[in-house]
């Protein structure tokens, strides 16, 4: 198994935004061909061309759960060929990823993003099999794949790349 350690350049924005949605302190706007809701059992199940926005954060799945308990959300998983997210509201550069599939777990606080992971933001650029993201102790791990090893494209910042300035 191999193990890297990634600058939190961005994925802790995402997960922040994450884990802002869970508790949902703003509005949660989603949209999807079918939308079940079972509030006996706190369970949503939102299919076709999903799409869910909260302030910067915005997701596009095939299909997304919600397992919710007394109004807090307690997982989130969505899936997709493949899921795509956006966030805008990481305090400079909007981050772009995408996976097979993200879940979100409250409990432990922890993200995982399964299959084909790739996030970016400006110039750098994550590639992983696996990635876990402790929201917490705000450590990342990455895991390779059967045909691919992790990979990592960490640009220094500069005067430039803070300011967006370019050359």
């Amino acid at each position: 198994m191999t193990r890297t350690r990634f600058p939190l350049f961005a994925l802790m924005m995402l997960v922040a935004s994450a884990t802002q949605a869970h508790k949902l302190a703003q509005p949660l706007s989603v949209r999807a061909d079918t939308i079940q809701l079972d509030q006996r059992t706190g369970l949503s199940l939102y299919q076709g061309h999903v799409r869910l926005v909260q302030d910067g954060l915005t997701i596009h799945a095939k299909e997304v759960r919600v397992h919710s308990l007394h109004g807090q959300v307690l997982t989130i998983t969505a899936k997709g060929s493949p899921v795509r997210m956006t966030d805008r509201k990481t305090g400079g550069l909007p981050l772009f990823g995408q996976a097979r599939e993200l879940r979100f777990e409250a409990a432990p606080d922890e993200v995982t993003l399964t299959g084909g992971v790739v996030f970016r933001q400006g110039p750098n650029i994550l590639h992983g099999h696996i990635i876990h993201y402790h929201v917490r102790s705000e450590q990342i791990t990455a895991i390779r794949g059967a045909q691919a090893r992790v990979h990592a494209r960490i640009v220094p910042h500069t005067a430039k790349t803070k300011t967006g300035a370019h050359p």
